[in-house]
């Protein structure tokens, strides 16, 4: 049974990687496709993205995408072979850079108004791949109503705290852009979305890839009337999380082949090329290279 479930995965993985036109997508993908469209009115573009890696492993795959990044510079692909086969946290980066590839999003480029799509093609395209399993999918959303606007930001930025005081900090500028914007109109409502955390987890056999969206609905009201005109500012916060498990022990050498033929992308390179650059402090940052393929 298990020789014909590795053959069934690995025929569909193949098929993915040569992207040959795939059926629907349904049941639990379909549904959790549809978790991160956009459904608000108002300006809606991906404002940035922050991609982590945890887990007392990651360390460890840095490590080892070091050793494949020589690899690919030399052009030894039985060693790429080896290294995907019996490393499954870089086959996954490189499963996730040759997903990107085949769509608009890019978190180098904040602005690009393609990214909002192409964020949820990439998401299309990782569901595709048989080795993902879905374990977590959630939407919980959260309502505030403030006449004092710093209070609001703080509100809103206290819901990260289970990412680093950088990060939150990220999260806190991409509310007051939004802010800014949303104030300089009165009586409107803006949809944008505010921030996309990416973090891939090595803890065990297993690497775990959370993509968390999180979109805000600002609206600025100006009433005027006996005293001083007041404003009051309303927010709901909508946080999309998708949790996908990478089954390692189902994962074979015939696909690394098939894998290291087609796209290769190291574990750092991967961290280096889905942040998007912080911009305010006027830091240049290098696109980096490209993900390599073996011949």
């Amino acid at each position: 049974m298990a020789t014909t479930q590795n053959q069934d995965l690995l025929s569909k993985f193949h098929d993915w990687v040569d992207n040959k036109s795939a059926a629907p997508l349904h049941g639990p993908l379909l549904k959790a496709h549809a978790l991160f469209k956009v459904e608000k009115s108002g300006d809606s573009s991906v404002s940035g993205q922050n991609t982590i890696a945890t887990g007392d492993q990651a360390s460890h795959q840095s490590d080892v995408g070091k050793i494949l990044d020589l690899a690919i510079k030399n052009q030894e692909k039985d060693k790429i072979i080896d290294i995907l086969a019996s490393n499954p946290g870089n086959a996954v980066t490189s499963i996730l850079g040759l997903a990107k590839t085949r769509t608009t999003w890019n978190p180098l480029d904040p602005d690009n108004n393609k990214n909002a799509q192409g964020f949820m093609d990439f998401v299309e395209q990782i569901l595709r791949v048989p080795y993902f399993r879905i374990t977590q999918s959630e939407h919980p959303t959260v309502n505030y109503e403030e006449e004092n606007y710093d209070s609001l930001i703080n509100k809103v930025a206290d819901l990260y705290a289970g990412i680093t005081e950088a990060s939150r900090e990220k999260v806190k500028n991409s509310i007051v852009n939004l802010a800014m914007a949303c104030t300089s109109r009165v009586n409107t409502t803006n949809t944008d979305t505010l921030f996309v955390q990416n973090s891939i987890q090595s803890a065990n056999d297993d690497i775990v890839v959370q993509l968390e969206q999180t979109y805000m609905l600002m609206e600025r009201s100006h009433s005027s009337g006996k005293g001083a005109p007041k404003d009051k500012y309303k927010t709901q916060v909508d946080v999309k999380v998708l949790e996908l498990t990478f089954s390692s022990a189902l994962w074979t050498r015939d696909a690394a082949v098939k894998l290291a033929a087609k796209f290769v992308k190291s574990w750092d390179d991967w961290l280096d090329e889905n942040t998007t650059p912080d911009t305010s402090k006027h830091v240049k940052f290098c696109f980096g290279k490209e993900g390599a393929a073996v011949e």
